[in-house]
């Protein structure tokens, strides 16, 4: 009997130390709100930097699509007498202007460029996909146009600020089919302040690239006075 009763003692003291080794190995549940809490302020603190790098590399890609844009203007100008393609109106991948008869700027120098993913900026998957377009860049003509009042070519022989002249950029929200933006008759550099109150120009994290005339492009959040200029002989806005 004493035999037995040491057996159910040490038995009985085998499982309680069992059970505490057990209950120690375990989390309990304020322990694991305490995880979820580190874990929830870890995200909320990566998501912003991740958010912010994912953004950077669309503006470098998109930065990237304007230097094979700034090519594909430069080979075109040289084979045209230094005349930049013409813009129309609304002009279609595949159709032509009623107007000018040409096809859209983008579509006149594919054969320079060889690929159409340079005209669509990563970034443009922000606005509504019922807005969303695979042509995000406009063709820098206001200088042209001021002087014609009309449809024309930007003749890069006549540009005397190079490095300051808007001669393309990315635009986050416009006519989805259209092929051939330019910035004639709408000042697309600057966000709704300095254009239709209804569109949204700024692709990149309240800024856009823009290219120049002399192969350029870079990050703006706006016009920039000392940098940019619309018109042939002098530094001056788009109006």
């Amino acid at each position: 009997m004493a035999n037995m009763t040491f057996a159910i003692t040490v038995s009985s003291a085998h499982c309680q130390k069992y059970g505490e080794r057990n209950r120690r190995g375990a989390f309990t549940l304020i322990e694991l709100l305490v995880v979820i809490a580190i874990i929830a302020i870890l995200a909320a603190m990566l998501l912003p930097a991740l958010a912010s790098a994912k953004q950077r590399a669309w503006t470098i890609a998109c930065n990237s699509n304007l230097h094979q844009i700034s090519l594909g203007l430069t080979m075109y100008a040289d084979d045209a007498n230094g005349r930049y393609p013409e813009s129309g109106g609304l002009i279609p991948w595949g159709q032509t202007d009623p107007h000018t008869h040409s096809a859209s700027w983008m579509q006149q120098i594919i054969s320079c460029v060889q690929n159409t993913n340079v005209y669509h900026c990563p970034a443009n998957r922000l606005v509504p996909q019922a807005q969303q377009s695979f042509f995000n860049y406009f063709n820098g003509a206001r200088a042209a146009y001021i002087i014609a009042d009309d449809d024309a070519s930007v003749d890069s022989r006549r540009i005397l600020f190079p490095s300051a002249y808007v001669l393309s950029g990315d635009t986050l929200d416009f006519e989805p089919t259209d092929a051939d933006k330019d910035d004639y008759t709408q000042n697309c550099v600057g966000g709704p302040a300095n254009g239709l109150p209804w569109e949204e120009w700024q692709a990149h994290g309240k800024g856009q690239n823009i290219l120049f005339a002399d192969g350029h492009a870079k990050w703006y959040n706006g016009y920039n006075t000392n940098e940019m200029t619309f018109r042939y002989d002098s530094m001056h806005g788009w109006q």
